[in-house]
């Protein structure tokens, strides 16, 4: 019997691995992504204390349209990257999650660049 891998299992794996070797401080902080196939989110964290510094996703209240697309990731990127600038952080650390970096990813990471984070 044939069996389908699970591919949010490797996707898991891979983000494991990552997180391994890299880490959030609180003056260059972990820009995290997580997509659904409906939305988008992004997070700014700091793994020293543990905590969220800001966050972005198409969940938002004044997020309008479609948050699946390319579109709406990268209207998340700037947002996430205007939230960093109004607490002064501008350096980042990205983790794309264990997801290639293409498409969502992708256009998310542009957007935040285009907002004014260097990573």
């Amino acid at each position: 019997m044939v069996k389908k891998p699970d591919s949010n299992k490797a996707r898991l794996n891979r983000h494991r691995r990552v997180r391994g070797k890299i880490s959030g401080t609180p003056e260059r902080p972990r820009l995290n992504v997580f997509r659904s196939a409906k939305h988008i989110y992004a997070q700014l964290i700091d793994d020293v204390a543990g905590v969220t510094l800001a966050s972005a996703s198409s969940m938002d209240k004044d997020f309008e349209g479609f948050g699946g697309n390319k579109d709406a990731a990268k209207k998340v990127g700037n947002a996430i990257a205007k939230r960093a600038l109004e607490k002064g952080i501008s350096e980042v650390v990205f983790d794309r999650g264990g997801y290639i970096y293409h498409g969502r990813v992708k256009e998310l990471a542009e957007g935040a660049r285009e907002g004014g984070l260097k990573f």
